[in-house]
């Protein structure tokens, strides 16, 4: 007589070899989902170009203008917001490029988050030579030197005037 073998199976083996078979087949769609998404990834990645961007670095706030790396330039604070903005980047567009040697010029945007605790409509401080005591309005030309600031002009006029705009 032959002798047979049994086996026997009991419910915690047979739940556990559901397990592995659903185990097996997540971990083939998952693979078979990565191979065939880079197969076709890859063609439209291929057409795309891809574009280099640039940091500004004319653009100021005010906790950080004394600290410019040149002994000498301007800060010309506006709202961008305003009427008149065009007109002041205009007039610094301007000085740079008909002045044999500009100052440089930081842009500073009074309606920027940072710089709107010293923006005001009225009361500014042309007196004023440090950070703290600083209050402009809109259109506001500051000429910084050596780390302070040794010059404050007002006002569409005197911005066209300083910066020699004709």
């Amino acid at each position: 007589m032959k002798k047979q073998k049994m086996v026997y199976q009991t419910e915690e083996t047979q739940e556990l070899k559901k397990f592995f078979i659903v185990l097996v087949i997540v971990a083939i769609i998952i693979i078979a989902a990565f191979v065939l998404s880079s197969i076709f990834l890859k063609e439209t990645a291929d057409d795309l170009t891809y574009q280099t961007g640039s940091v500004s670095t004319n653009i100021a706030i005010v906790g950080t203008i004394l600290n410019n790396p040149e002994s000498e330039y301007y800060v010309l604070a506006y709202d961008t917001e305003s009427k008149d903005a065009s007109a002041y980047v205009t007039y610094a567009s301007y000085y740079t490029s008909n002045t044999e040697e500009p100052i440089m010029i930081y842009y500073l945007d009074l309606n920027s988050t940072f710089n709107k605790p010293y923006y005001v409509t009225e009361g500014s401080n042309p007196k004023a030579t440090n950070i703290k005591d600083l209050k402009m309005i809109n259109g506001t030309l500051l000429r910084i030197k050596n780390g302070k600031i040794v010059e404050y002009i007002e006002g569409i006029d005197k911005i066209a005037e300083e910066l020699k705009v004709d």
